[in-house]
């Protein structure tokens, strides 16, 4: 293992103490998330993951840009990561997909492919939608990792107590492990957004008002800002100890 892992920092940015810390780090993490009775499963089967939120997320459709009927989704490019409680029952879901960008700008990217990833669950009208890049978005090259799906089950056993806070690192670490991206993004609804969830996710940077989806059947569009951070970034988000990332728990 140890071999593999050297193997895994010399191919990328990351050295090898990062790659020991990021594995200790999940690690504690997937603990945390087991003793608040959060039993987290992992993989890259997206006809599977399909299913399981068709069983267990009936009020969530699939999002497109993890739906394997619209998008070529390889088990090298793409995780899913569920959260079932202690009877089984899904109550949390997020996934990941890796895009070789090269040297070209996530902002020349999206600019013609921002319709590859819209929400799930809402008729699109594209002409009616836009994307404007911001500062981030021209930064953003090489191996970008595309989080979204993020959802936590609507309960009070789960909502209020850092359990997102914990999920995100989860997720971040895996990517960093798994992927050694030069970048995350996501999006995320604006409302949502101002109200803290991107800091709480541990999101370092944001695009506001960069993407705007023009719903069939509604007057006012969904505005989402773009969320995002640099391999220095999840370096630094991964020393932040557990108790701190819990801390929104003890204050509920």
């Amino acid at each position: 293992m140890g071999i593999l892992l050297l193997c895994a920092a010399q191919e990328s940015k990351m050295s090898i103490q990062d790659v020991f810390d990021g594995a200790r780090y999940l690690s504690e993490t997937a603990n945390a998330l087991k003793s608040q009775h959060l039993h987290i499963e992992v993989g890259d089967d997206f006809e599977r993951y399909a299913q399981i939120v068709k069983d267990g997320r009936p009020e969530q459709p699939l999002g497109p840009p993890f739906d394997p009927t619209k998008q070529f989704l390889p088990a090298a490019r793409g995780i899913w990561i569920i959260g079932r409680n202690s009877k089984g029952v899904l109550v949390h879901t997020q996934a990941m997909r890796l895009l070789d960008l090269y040297d070209q700008t996530l902002a020349r990217y999206l600019s013609s492919r921002f319709g590859d990833f819209p929400p799930g669950g809402v008729g699109i009208d594209h002409d009616g939608s836009w994307f404007r890049p911001g500062p981030g978005a021209a930064k953003i090259t090489g191996r970008a990792v595309y989080h979204g799906e993020m959802w936590l089950k609507d309960d009070s056993a789960y909502r209020g107590r850092g359990l997102i806070d914990l999920l995100a690192r989860f997720s971040f670490l895996t990517a960093m492990l798994h992927w050694q991206p030069d970048f995350l993004f996501g999006f995320m609804l604006r409302p949502i957004a101002r109200r803290g969830l991107a800091e709480r996710e541990g999101y370092m940077h944001c695009d506001p008002y960069c993407l705007s989806w023009k719903i069939e059947g509604r007057n006012e569009p969904l505005d989402c800002n773009m969320v995002w951070m640099a391999l220095e970034d999840l370096r630094h988000v991964m020393h932040v100890p557990t108790k701190e990332v819990m801390e929104p728990a003890h204050a509920a």
